[in-house]
Parts: structure tokens; C-alpha cells; sequence
């Protein structure tokens, strides 16, 4: 199947059908929904591509559809073509307003509507990789605030990509891994930076602001299809596998294994790197640390041998710079 997804939206009808089946022979992965309510549903777990919206649905008109579709935060980058075969004047007036990507009549054809989609899926994929490299400076701006946070992203895509080859991982999910480290903490954009840059330990409270950020960070992802596939990673890397982590107690393997990588590669850059009440400690005290805590059944024990060997054998990571975190649980 085409990677592109698509949700056809209208009446149960000959068209409707013939309309799926010519898109699916274009090789479209294509799902149909038949009224309003289904359509929001279909969209909201689907995150398609583009939705094709046609008028004429038994409880919703396509104005009022395509407003509630584009109500919900995670559909604001797909494209929605509004379809009505006999239009008003005022009718693509209303559809740019009720967020529509584009309106149509009648296509001549069935091959000027593909012409149609395959021109929206471009510029969406396009849109797409420019967000995502808002989102990657963005990432880069919060590092960048201070000089004892500077590299540390980088050094732990470094960490993780050894422990993932170790484990054997494929060249996608190598990559899927890298930018997960780059953009895990994306989500401290919404810590104030009087908390962000604190030099010393963190209040209760302080640490609660902190504690939103995986979250945050997912859901600043979340909208771009090209950085779907990393959301477990930047909303998990905080959990526990005995469930007393963040955000969402997770346990055991409901963790998902990217997550439980970065997190002993962030952990283990926390400890190796200065901070300001305390000098990094060595890369052997560190291991000892994560053996500790992975004996507590915080981390992954697994997980924890093999990276300990990596840096034992390997002599891949040394001590290095200086970072402001208060807590590596932030």
C-alpha cells in the first residue's frame, strides 16, 4: 500500500464505492465513513493524509463537519477537501473558513481528481517536514538557553544508537530512536526558565511543572505524521518499570522499548556530566548507579547489562561537559 492514507467521507452510494475503488487501484490505503459522527472518529484514530468530505451526509453538512474536524488540535495539518457537486457563490468563501484545505465541484474526471489529491499530498508531506524542522529548532532553542544543557541531545542519540544496535534494531527504528533523543525534551518549552535553569534542586512543586513536559512534548509531535512514530518515546522516557514513573505509571513492558532506551541513555549522560552542586561522576560510578536503580525495578535490567558491557568493552562514552539539570528524573 501507499504509505498516504485516506478518508472518504459520504453517503453510502455507487459513487462513494467507485470512488474508493479507484483510489485504492492508485495503491491509497482508503477508509470510509458514512455520516458525521463516524467521520470524526475515523479521523481522530486514523490521522489520515487527507480527508475527502463530500456533501449530502444524513446528520452533519460538510461546513459544520469540516469545523468540528478541524476543532480537534491533532487534525490542524490534514487536509480537508470539501466536495459538492452543485456549489453556491458563497460556498468556497465558507469552506476556507470552516478550515478547508480546498473546495470542489465536479471533477471532469476521475483522473483530474487524482491529479487533485496527489497535488494536496505533496504540499501536505511538504508542510509536514517543514514543522518538523520548526519542531527540531525548537528543541535545539531549549538546550541552547543555557551552555551546561549544550550537546546533550546529541550525546544521548550517541548512547541510544549504540544500545539499539546491540539489540539488533533495524535501520528504521535506528532513526526512529535518534530523532525521539533530538526532540524528547521539546515539551520544557513549557517549563518557565526560572525553573528550567535553576541551579539547584527543585521544589515539590517545581518538579510537578517539570514533570508535564513528556506529555507536553507529545503533544506538540503528535499533529506531524513524520514524527508519529516517536511519540511513545517522548511521552514514556520517564516512566518506571515497577510504575512509579511519569506520566502515566506505566509498568514493565507496557513501556515501550524505545522509551526504556532513551531513558537509561539520558540517565546516563545526567550522571557523567557536571552539574552545578555536584562534579560528574565517573563513567563506572554511573554504571554502578544504573545497576542500583535497575535493582530498585526502576529501569530495565536487560537493558541496563547491555549497556553497561557497551561502555565497559566498547570505551565508547567518556565523561564530558556540563549540564544544568537539577534531577536526571527531569
Amino acid at each position: 500500500m501507499n504509505s498516504a492514507i485516506l478518508l472518504l467521507v459520504d453517503a453510502v452510494s455507487e459513487n462513494r464505492d467507485s470512488w474508493k475503488t479507484f483510489l485504492q487501484n492508485q495503491n491509497y490505503d482508503v477508509f470510509t465513513a458514512e455520516d458525521g459522527e463516524s467521520a470524526l472518529q475515523e479521523c481522530a484514530q486514523l490521522q489520515p493524509d487527507l480527508v475527502l468530505l463530500h456533501d449530502g451526509l444524513p446528520d452533519l453538512g460538510c461546513f459544520d463537519l469540516c469545523r468540528r474536524m478541524k476543532g480537534n488540535p491533532l487534525n490542524q495539518h490534514i487536509p480537508i477537501v470539501l466536495i459538492k457537486p452543485s456549489p453556491e457563490p458563497e460556498d468556497a468563501v465558507r469552506g476556507r473558513d470552516a478550515g478547508a484545505a480546498d473546495f470542489w465541484g465536479t471533477c471532469e474526471s476521475l483522473g483530474e481528481a487524482l491529479s487533485r489529491v496527489q497535488s494536496l499530498l505533496r504540499l501536505k508531506k511538504y508542510i509536514d517536514e517543514q514543522a518538523k524542522s520548526v519542531v527540531l529548532s525548537l528543541a535545539r532553542s531549549i538546550e541552547a538557553k543555557s551552555p551546561l544543557t549544550n550537546g546533550h541531545s546529541d550525546r544521548i542519540v550517541d548512547y541510544a544508537v549504540q544500545l539499539g544496535k546491540s539489540l539488533e534494531l533495524p535501520e528504521v527504528d535506528l532513526q526512529d530512536l535518534r530523532i525521539a533523543c533530538l526532540l524528547h525534551d521539546v515539551g520544557k518549552v513549557a517549563v518557565p526558565d526560572e525553573i528550567l535553569l535553576k541551579a539547584g534542586p527543585l521544589t515539590v512543586e517545581e518538579m510537578k511543572i517539570v514533570k508535564q513536559h513528556p506529555a507536553v512534548g507529545a503533544s506538540i509531535c503528535a499533529p506531524l505524521k513524520s514524527l508519529r512514530r516517536i511519540l511513545p518515546g517522548i511521552r514514556h522516557h520517564h516512566e518506571r518499570m515497577d510504575g512509579s514513573g511519569y506520566p502515566d505509571g506505566l509498568t514493565g513492558d507496557e513501556i515501550p522499548l524505545m522509551a526504556r532506551i532513551l531513558q537509561i541513555a539520558d540517565i546516563y549522560d545526567a550522571l557523567v556530566t557536571d552539574r552545578p552542586y555536584r562534579d560528574a561522576l565517573s563513567s563506572e560510578n554511573a554504571l554502578e548507579t544504573l545497576s542500583r536503580e535497575a535493582a530498585y525495578g526502576w529501569l530495565d535490567a536487560s537493558l541496563v547489562w547491555k549497556f553497561s558491557r557497551i561502555c565497559r568493552e566498547g570505551e565508547y562514552f567518556p565523561v564530558r561537559g556540563r549540564t544544568m539539570l537539577a534531577s536526571y528524573y527531569a
